[in-house]
């Protein structure tokens, strides 16, 4: 995924975003400053809900890089090369450029991210109740709260055992350790990322068209990205797998 906006590097790390990241910010702050807040805080100006949605939104794409860097920094400890972190319409994503070499590796590079949001989500909860004891804007508390909520939700989300979250990559670490097949590790947490998708589509589309539970229609965006990436990965493991160890010559017509 190649970065529409560049903000620098962080630890030497490229950084940037796609231009969907930009819709993301700003739904994320119409919630805040359109429902949340005049909800939870009354009687403020339209301007001071708008500034507290648009702080909410920066801090919480703040806190989507924090996940991803310490993805980036743990795998380049492992001695991956890291490509770079590009934020998303769907999240983030740090992009490797090596696979780990075994499944210890796998397993830290991935449960690093859910770490860290749930340490985020625990320093948020703490910022909002030493604000609320404390006197503070009414305001802070109800947006810090909610970045303790909504970091608590990127990392269960996360853990979900599905690939390609970061749940579906302990699943591949710790099925690679245990029989010591990484493709079939790979197969089965991608199988299980399909499934784990499909139920999402199906989940958000009755609660859109059928008004049973919560899901909505960007729960079932989420399923069928979840799919597609899941396909994605699995047929690049089964092509590598076959392909490995290959010369260019052994799969191309004599005369090209």
């Amino acid at each position: 995924m190649t970065p529409t906006i560049r903000f620098g590097r962080i630890a030497g790390i490229p950084v940037g975003a796609s231009w969907s990241a930009l819709l993301i910010a700003l739904l994320i702050a119409w919630s805040l400053a359109g429902r949340l807040l005049p909800v939870q805080v009354p009687g403020l100006d339209p301007a001071a809900y708008w500034l507290g949605g648009a702080a909410g939104a920066g801090l919480f794409l703040g806190s989507l890089l924090a996940h991803e860097l310490g993805h980036a920094l743990v795998a380049r400890r492992a001695g991956l090369r890291v490509r770079g972190i590009t934020l998303w319409l769907l999240g983030g994503v740090a992009q490797l450029e090596d696979e780990p070499a075994t499944p210890h590796d796998e397993l830290r590079v991935a449960i690093v991210g859910p770490a860290v949001s749930m340490a985020l989500a625990i320093g948020f909860g703490l910022a909002a109740l030493a604000l609320s004891a404390a006197g503070g804007p009414a305001a802070a508390v109800a947006i810090t709260a909610w970045l303790a909520v909504g970091n608590t939700a990127l990392a269960l989300f996360n853990l979900l055992p599905a690939a390609p979250l970061d749940g579906g990559r302990v699943l591949r670490g710790l099925l690679w350790r245990r029989h010591g097949n990484r493709v079939r590790a790979a197969v089965t947490a991608t199988r299980a990322g399909v499934w784990v998708g499909f139920g999402l589509v199906a989940y958000g589309l009755l609660g859109t068209f059928g008004g049973w539970g919560i899901g909505t229609l960007w729960t079932a965006l989420i399923g069928w990205f979840l799919v597609t990436a899941a396909r994605q990965e699995r047929d690049q493991a089964v092509l590598r797998a076959d392909l490995g160890g290959l010369r260019a010559g052994q799969v191309m017509t004599p005369a090209p």
